[in-house]
């Protein structure tokens, strides 16, 4: 008989799980895929939105297979006056197991310039009881037709200045206060850059170098904000400041030269009683020149803080030494004759510090992991958890007497200084990436900072000091630099490393994915990446953020896309590429290599941005509005290529570029296979949207093109004799095995053995340029060579992605242009370019075995190295925040934690999914002996069937391949091989 305490024990213990269960609310809610937790004024540019949310996980093992059996949404509108009439929708109770993407599909449309606020709950297979509703979340609606409003008003005018340096604006108002402020809603576009001031604060003080960079005559941003906070009954005053941005000569590379800066401004104040006042940008503002005397995007700023007049942006402001004069009314960016359109910037924007990066997944958190710090080894860089401020590692007197810093870490963004000395006296800064070595950099000094790799870009920022009793911050307003070091020339104190620290500047992001092994060479590379893509992420995925380009070469974009997406949440970050891509798409279907730009006809392996972008984030989102929104796009682009392969075959296929920048002292591998590889792959991704959109008769037309392209593929490059493609270099093999049906069942062993001769013939190292290397590490991977993948990952001899930084010049902490970048000469030689980053994908596809190409299904397939390799990768660790929750994967196959031939993987999959995992054999020819979960036995070969029953477990007989279906949940197994 149970006692008294026990039977308590056990109804505190059933009532505790009864409220959990009932208490857990969706959360992670997004709205149009903007991530409502981050976004502090959220705003919904369209009539109809999507919702998706997140299931919790019970941290209680046996709680698995939980799916959603309904949900139910709410929504109504806020902010009423007394005439409004109140909208309300209620969803009921929806039986669907469906929690992203999921409809508005109420009969009315969302309002313009409405707010409104939603809650929902949702019902679980494990409970009969809803869940608790979601707080209510607060959202407004854009004004949806903001350009048709602007163009038409003849009030509103874009203001500026063709005679000075007209660069900060005021304006006072008056706000009655006949009835309470019911809301106030800014809308604003500076071109090049704008802040936006009221009442002397700065509006959203994080964000910066706004708005995006655009093609500006055919697509202008411009940005909203909820400054209902901000204002008051009374006089307000209203104040902006204008950078030059891209919107100058100065960063134009020889393209439409555009103007001095302006902006556009519109204040809507709505009051309780109904009424309305608008204050617009016009020749009732007066400007001046303020403190920033010139201002570049490649060359820095010039920053004259005696200018500064700290209450301009204020009621009642009074400058006697200043002349403010009126600014005249200029041309409008847009080219309407040409269907230019001025769109609310529907994408998070560039922020510095901490409001840049928030984080779905745990960093240097190992708890549910077999890894330890020991495990992973020391990673040279700066950490994403620091705070997006970076703090010099080290200050110095270089050679040349000049202060000088490392901030240890290669990243995007600018330095906030602390300077204290007499009135007038100034001081320059200069950015570099890396420090001068004489046998390098042709007998510089050694430890000054080495800028010829900037090329014309000065990349440096001149303060002029106000002289303040106590001390003065600088840091600049509207420019960025690429740098990891620093030199303070002419200081006027002794700066020590409290008086500098370096906001890290990108767009605002959330870090989905962690990847993490027991091979540090591999830590370190995936260190490399992540931090290479967010300093490249600006507005627009750029190919390096440190000399005078920068520009959004689609190469680029297009090679590291699917590793951006696994590693950070930017799909609205790509959404507004790929329309910076239609913008400037001609009407037969050309696009041209870089946007903003007009270098037409792009080379196949950089117009194929459009299709793949498209399609890699349908992959890793799963939202078949994308697909739908730029089919004809994608098509006709490929009917452009299409109409180019009709005049040359592929045998002399279009191509600029090529397979861009082998390592020396290698050439790159036929041209015409390189960009005929880009013609078929984006072929390929047209059929597979057209068969996800079930347009039958394009899925037919592109089948037969495809077959028929395979066969042209490979009757062209095939070389008979040798049984290789084309030159019989590396790149040549991997891209035509890489492409599905090209490469004949009968000759693809011998082309993967010439392959890999190849690869061991060079010390196990590539031969490939960006192209090659993007597909070389799973082709190996899916070759049965991944042995040799990962040999060529670990290597630190030149060329590989660890001489990087383990090589006697350099310890890079991004990734290089070039292989050889620490012995090449100055011209193109970034040490921060993303383009080799493509490497990143195959550690989530391949390595963690992580694929998501089948909606609520997710496949777990982690490739092992063979048991006399597996030094290689003895454990790994990876998180991946995907739309339904955490994907979590860890794995040990080190003697200390479980014995030989066999591995112990940690598996924790999110509600609402199911999954099938998989266990490769650890050996050539190695057969499952037994496959435990927990512990209960799944399989045995002593019995070759299932044992347990809630498990289904198959096991291929050619393979050996053994593959587990199950729910959600935490697991754990051990598989054994014989």
């Amino acid at each position: 008989m149970l006692s008294l305490h026990s039977c308590s024990l056990l109804l505190i213990i059933f009532l505790w799980s009864a409220v959990n269960s009932h208490s857990l609310s969706p959360f992670d809610v997004r709205i149009d895929h903007h991530k409502v937790d981050t976004t502090h004024d959220l705003i919904i540019n369209t009539p109809r939105p999507q919702f998706s949310w997140k299931i919790p996980n019970s941290n209680n093992t046996s709680h698995r297979n939980i799916e959603q059996i309904a949900y139910q949404i709410q929504l109504e509108s806020t902010k009423l006056s007394p005439n409004d009439k109140q909208f309300h929708w209620d969803s009921k109770r929806i039986v669907s197991s469906q929690s992203i993407h999921v409809p508005y599909t109420n009969q009315h449309d969302l309002l313009s310039s409405t707010y409104y606020q939603f809650r929902l709950r949702i019902w679980l297979s494990t409970s009969d009881e809803a869940s608790e509703w979601t707080n209510w979340i607060q959202f407004r609606t854009s004004m949806f037709n903001i350009h048709d409003y602007i163009i038409n008003n003849d009030d509103l005018l874009w203001i500026g200045s063709t005679k000075i340096n007209m660069n900060e604006f005021r304006k006072e108002f008056l706000v009655p206060n006949t009835s309470p402020i019911k809301s106030a809603i800014v809308y604003i576009s500076g071109l090049g850059y704008y802040e936006l001031y009221l009442n002397g604060n700065k509006v959203d003080p994080s964000r910066k170098l706004d708005p995006g960079w655009t093609t500006y005559e055919k697509r202008t941003l411009i940005a909203s904000f909820d400054v209902t906070m901000n204002i008051t009954a009374g006089m307000n005053a209203v104040g902006v400041k204008l950078g030059s941005g891209w919107y100058s000569q100065e960063q134009q590379h020889g393209e439409i030269r555009y103007g001095p800066p302006r902006f556009i401004f519109t204040l809507f104040v709505s009051f309780e009683n109904g009424e309305e006042m608008q204050v617009f940008s016009d020749q009732s503002w007066i400007g001046r020149e303020g403190s920033i005397k010139h201002d570049s995007v490649y060359n820095g700023e010039i920053y004259d803080s005696r200018g500064d007049r700290p209450d301009w942006a204020k009621v009642g402001f009074n400058d006697s030494l200043s002349a403010w004069t009126i600014p005249e009314s200029l041309k409008s960016p847009i080219n309407v004759s040409k269907n230019g359109i001025i769109v609310i910037q529907d994408m998070p924007p560039i922020r510095a510090g901490s409001d840049a990066l928030h984080f779905e997944v745990l960093v240097d958190n190992y708890q549910q992991s077999y890894l330890n710090h020991d495990d992973i080894g020391e990673i040279k860089g700066a950490s994403l958890t620091d705070g997006g401020i970076l703090k010099p590692i080290d200050i110095w007197r270089s050679d040349s007497g000049v202060l000088t810093f490392d901030l240890g870490q290669n990243m995007a963004g600018w330095c906030r200084l602390k300077f204290h000395g007499p009135s007038g006296f100034g001081t320059y800064i200069r950015h570099a990436e890396v420090i001068a070595v004489p046998t390098i950099s042709y007998n510089h000094d050694t430890r000054n900072i080495y800028t010829e790799n900037l090329r014309e870009a000065t990349a440096s920022d001149t303060y002029i000091l106000r002289g303040d009793l106590l001390f003065e911050v600088y840091e600049p307003t509207f420019t960025v630099h690429g740098f990891r070091y620093g030199s303070i020339f002419n200081s006027p104190n002794a700066l020590t490393v409290h008086d500098i620290e370096c906001p890290v500047v990108h767009s605002e992001t959330t870090l989905k994915g962690h990847f993490t092994t027991s091979n540090p060479i591999v830590n370190q590379i995936q260190h490399n990446i992540q931090w290479g893509q967010l300093s490249n992420i600006m507005s627009l995925p750029t190919d390096c953020p440190q000399r005078n380009e920068r520009r959004g070469w689609m190469g680029d974009a297009a090679l590291t896309v699917d590793e951006a997406l696994y590693n950070f949440d930017l799909i609205k970050f790509y959404q507004n590429f790929l329309n910076l891509i239609v913008d400037v798409q001609l009407d037969d279907g050309e696009i041209p290599d870089f946007v903003p730009g007009r270098n037409y006809p792009a080379d196949p392996n950089w117009g194929t941005a459009l299709p793949t972008i498209t399609w890699q984030l349908y992959r890793h989102y799963g939202d078949i509005h994308i697909l739908e929104d730029y089919y004809d796009n994608v098509r006709n682009y490929v009917e452009y290529y299409r109409g180019s392969y009709n005049k040359t075959g592929l045998i002399n296929f279009f191509c600029r570029y090529g397979d861009w920048v082998p390592p020396p002292p290698y050439p790159q591998s036929n041209a015409h296979l390189i960009s005929s590889f880009a013609f078929l792959h984006d072929v390929y991704i047209l059929l597979n949207m057209s068969q996800v959109l079930e347009r039958k008769n394009d899925t037919n037309m592109y089948s037969m093109l495809y077959q028929h392209l395979t066969e042209e593929f490979h009757s062209a490059f095939f070389n008979k004799t040798s049984n290789f493609y084309a030159d019989g270099m590396q790149a040549a093999q991997a891209l035509a095995l890489a492409l599905p049906g090209v490469v004949p069942a009968n000759v693809r062993g011998a082309v993967v053995d010439h392959l890999v001769n190849d690869i061991s013939q060079k010390g196990n190292h590539v031969t490939t340029g960006i192209v090659s290397t993007a597909q070389i590490y799973p082709v190996l991977s899916d070759n049965g060579h991944h042995d040799l993948a990962l040999e060529m990952i670990s290597s630190t001899t030149y060329p590989s992605f660890g001489y990087m930084f383990t090589n006697p010049y350099e310890n890079a902490t991004t990734l290089w242009e070039l292989w050889d970048s620490a012995v090449d000469g100055p011209g193109m030689n970034s040490r921060n370019h993303i383009m080799f980053g493509s490497v990143g994908a195959w550690f989530y596809s391949h390595l963690a075995g992580i694929d998501l190409s089948l909606s609520n299904i997710i496949t777990i397939r982690p490739r092992m190295a063979s048991e006399n390799k597996k030094h290689l990768m003895k454990k790994l660790d990876c998180q991946l925040s995907s739309l339904y929750g955490l994907i979590h994967i860890s794995y040990t196959r080190d003697e200390r934690d479980t014995i030989d031939n066999s591995i112990l993987l940690r598996v924790t999959i999110p509600p609402n999914t199911q999954a099938h995992i998989m266990f490769e054999p650890l050996f050539a020819g190695g057969q499952c002996a037994l496959l435990i979960e927990g512990n209960q036995v799944l399989w045995s070969s002593d019995s070759s069937t299932t044992i347990h029953r809630q498990f289904n477990v198959e096991k291929d007989s050619i393979t050996g391949l053994m593959t587990v279906h199950v729910g959600s949940g935490q697991y754990e197994f051990l598989a054994l091989w014989k």
